[in-house]
């Protein structure tokens, strides 16, 4: 599954498709939907062929935790990209819900959200990104190809075999440049870990619930980190998985490697150099499954369990459950204290890692 630096890796692939400059007709997007089409979350033909006559560049590509956004402008003076036809009623599929209200092509900016899902990823004709998850075949486009986006002589496409992933066209509100798909996220865990690591880590402790099962959230504390990532930080901070009610060192511990694996994970990708080797990432993929063993790069046993719902790579002599200490304890019972008295919120702690608000309503 695509986790936050596959996914900005992707966003990379992207940008050569913004436009820079000075803007023509020849700098509007065109997008394309390989057959067969999805027929749940992904954009219906009516709305393809508004984005195609309406005369859009691309003027950036975004990304918060795991969804990308690719960010559509009018082009100035309303120019209509040459051969496009236009439609002459407004583009909308309510009954699957694919896309936020009605598209006519009119709109001054549009988003269009990408989640990748189990096997969704971006490639372009130079480069095909490879994921553990699917063969090596580096063929342009991918199998299961839904949709290809064409701008300034460049072109990317979106695949996704087992169609997990999703597509959404948004308008943009006037006057705001709120992204509907980012914002019942949390904040994205690789910038957070490097502007806010102190915000971050005070969200972590003396936290019930186990702290694999937390950072999966993808609404409960930061978003983009999925299972791999999420293993990769317990280990290189000798932390369980399962851990509940960290204290304040223990917390910032894990916003500190947090940081490193999500940053040094984005170069690698970027660069083409692989993960360093000492990484459980390596083992995991041989020895995954609940029940499993194997041995990290020192030689230590590496046991395979359950942990937040994921089969979950643990080292044991690394990393054991602790105890609730009593500081901690204290500490959250003063909290409790202080707390005024009302209705438990529990929407911030859903049990499955992909329960973002992108895929819960779309």
């Amino acid at each position: 599954m695509p986790e936050l630096p596959e996914v900005e890796h992707f966003r990379h692939i992207l940008l050569p498709l913004v436009a820079r400059g000075k803007r023509s007709a020849s700098s509007c997007v065109a997008l394309e939907c390989p057959p067969p089409r999805p027929t749940k979350r992904f954009p219906s033909e009516d709305v393809i062929d508004a984005i195609n006559g309406g005369g859009y560049v691309i003027t950036d590509a975004l990304r918060k935790g795991k969804v990308l956004c690719v960010v559509l402008e009018k082009l100035q003076g309303g120019a209509k990209k040459k051969g496009a036809s236009r439609r002459k009623k407004p583009a909308t599929d309510a009954s699957d819900g694919n896309d936020a209200g009605v598209i006519t092509g009119d709109e001054p900016k549009l988003y269009l959200s990408l989640h990748m899902g189990m096997t969704g990823r971006m490639s372009s004709p130079t480069h095909v990104p490879g994921l553990e998850s699917l063969s090596e075949d580096d063929a342009y486009p991918p199998p299961h190809t839904h949709l290809i986006l064409r701008s300034n002589g460049q072109e990317a496409a979106f695949s996704d075999p087992r169609r997990f992933g999703s597509v959404l066209v948004d308008v943009a509100a006037k006057g705001e440049d709120a992204i509907p798909t980012f914002d019942d996220i949390a904040v994205d865990a690789l910038e957070a870990s490097k502007d806010q690591p102190s915000a971050i880590a005070e969200k972590l402790v003396n936290r019930k619930k186990g702290i694999k099962g937390l950072l999966l959230d993808q609404r409960a504390v930061v978003s983009g980190v999925g299972n791999w990532v999420a293993d990769e930080i317990m280990y290189r901070a000798c932390i369980h998985p399962d851990q509940s009610y960290l204290d304040t060192g223990k917390a910032k511990k894990i916003v500190e490697e947090m940081h490193f694996v999500l940053s040094t994970a984005v170069e690698c990708l970027n660069s083409g150099a692989g993960f360093p080797e000492e990484w459980l990432f390596h083992q995991r993929w041989r020895n995954g499954g609940s029940g499993g063993t194997g041995k990290d790069y020192n030689g230590k046993t590496i046991k395979f369990i359950q942990s937040g719902g994921r089969s979950t790579a643990v080292v044991p002599s690394l990393q054991r459950v602790q105890g609730r200490s009593k500081s901690a304890g204290k500490a959250a019972g003063a909290a409790a204290k202080k707390k005024p008295a009302g209705k438990r919120k529990t929407a911030t702690e859903g049990p499955k890692e992909e329960a973002s608000a992108f895929q819960t309503k779309y």
